[in-house]
């Protein structure tokens, strides 16, 4: 008959002690001990004071989970020798929990350089977290944990004491992504020895979106007037330096007037250091920048410093926060659902391109450091047509006669 191989079972009056785990043969398995039918291996490590000390550690399997039977628990305790080997053993001491250890992550003085909209989009993302984990330590954070948030926030429910609707794919692994920054810091400090593994979702492609033509762009700046009547002006200069700069919404809203050079024909964008790349670049005007830039300067407050003041700003010196409601208004009465603000940037971009300006020179108006590779990619297909239409409208010579 085959023997099945066991450990020995806990005496009831030892199930707080460790106890020594034999195999099938009652052999003892060295560096093995079992309490209230965990496993645990024994290692001696260094303190770092020149002696060593016994240290015991909880074994678990390839997926986070204690292990649960004798086969399992020899591999773990193998792999725990190796990492004495590789010195990647976990820090002595109880680890931080989870929701304690994100405020040692925010006070960081490297995650205090993030812009102030990514640290607020991490706080919010990492406040439900916190509430999911609760008083989980940093080490104890296993993929299952991970994965019945991500199944909560595709479900929705309840966060943070307010209803949230189901997400996308694409919103699921931000949080992910989020989480990751935290436990990254968490083993750079040492507090633990690998990340856990987290499976993204697979996304679905973005939509193509169709690129607005000169005759829309046209039409919409017409509607403002009557969709927007407070603020139309406003709104129609910052759609048009959206459209003549190639700016993102919140850059373009954080221009100051020191920022423009008409001495120089140039208008500096992120020159505060809050770009999407951190650095500033520098847009020459063209005919159209130019003008509109001159028409806003000539009625421009004389006690605000920014391109687009707030209307509400009162005493204060500052820029407007968003456009959204207006933009809202605007593209239902355009019959353009889908519009955002970076279409505008697209169609900066695309008009550049039928321009026949080269990708390197679009690329640096943009902010892209990849050289143009971007632009070509995306953009590329508009050269093509373009060159098709001026080569079937090329004469050389006389017109031929017709033969027949």
């Amino acid at each position: 008959m085959q023997r099945r191989e066991t450990s020995l079972p806990l005496a009831p009056n030892h199930a707080a002690k460790f106890i020594p785990v034999c195999d099938s043969r009652n052999r003892r398995v060295p560096g093995l001990h079992q309490r209230n039918g965990r496993f645990y291996a024994q290692l001696w490590v260094e303190r770092g004071d020149g002696r060593k000390t016994a240290r015991r550690f909880a074994l678990f399997n390839g997926d986070g989970l204690a292990v649960k039977n004798l086969a399992e628990a020899k591999e773990a305790v193998e792999i725990k020798r190796s990492e004495r080997r590789q010195n990647a053993l976990p820090s002595l001491g109880r680890k931080p929990t989870f929701d304690d250890y994100c405020d040692t992550y925010f006070a960081n003085k490297i995650i205090q350089r993030k812009r102030p909209a990514t640290l607020l989009s991490e706080r919010m993302a990492l406040a439900r977290w916190r509430e999911h984990f609760g008083q989980v330590r940093v080490d104890r954070i296993t993929p299952a944990l991970i994965g019945s948030h991500t199944e909560r926030r595709l479900g929705g429910g309840i966060f943070c004491g307010n209803l949230r609707q189901p997400v996308a794919a694409r919103t699921a692994n931000l949080d992910l992504i989020i989480l990751r920054n935290v436990l990254k810091l968490a083993r750079e400090q040492g507090l633990l020895r690998e990340l856990p593994r987290t499976k993204f979702l697979e996304e679905e492609p973005p939509p193509k979106r169709t690129l607005l033509s000169p005759g829309q762009f046209d039409g919409i700046l017409e509607l403002v007037t009557t969709a927007c009547p407070k603020n139309a002006v406003q709104f129609a200069d910052y759609l048009r330096f959206l459209a003549f700069t190639g700016a993102r919404e919140k850059e373009a809203l954080r221009i100051r007037w020191e920022d423009v050079d008409f001495e120089h024909a140039i208008v500096t964008i992120g020159a505060d250091g809050l770009s999407k790349n951190g650095k500033a670049r520098d847009v020459e005007f063209n005919p159209h920048l130019a003008a509109l830039l001159r028409e806003m300067d000539a009625r421009r407050a004389p006690d605000c410093s920014w391109l687009f003041p707030s209307p509400q700003r009162g005493p204060r010196d500052v820029h407007a926060k968003r456009f959204r409601e207006s933009l809202k208004l605007v593209r239902a009465r355009a019959g353009l659902p889908g519009l955002g603000f970076h279409d505008f940037r697209h169609y900066f971009c695309s008009a550049c391109v039928m321009a026949g300006i080269d990708f390197m020179t679009i690329s640096l108006w943009l902010g892209h450091s990849d050289g143009g590779v971007l632009v070509g990619s995306v953009y590329g297909h508009l050269l093509d047509h373009h060159r098709a239409d001026m080569a079937a409208r090329l004469t050389i010579g006389n017109k031929q006669k017709n033969s027949g």
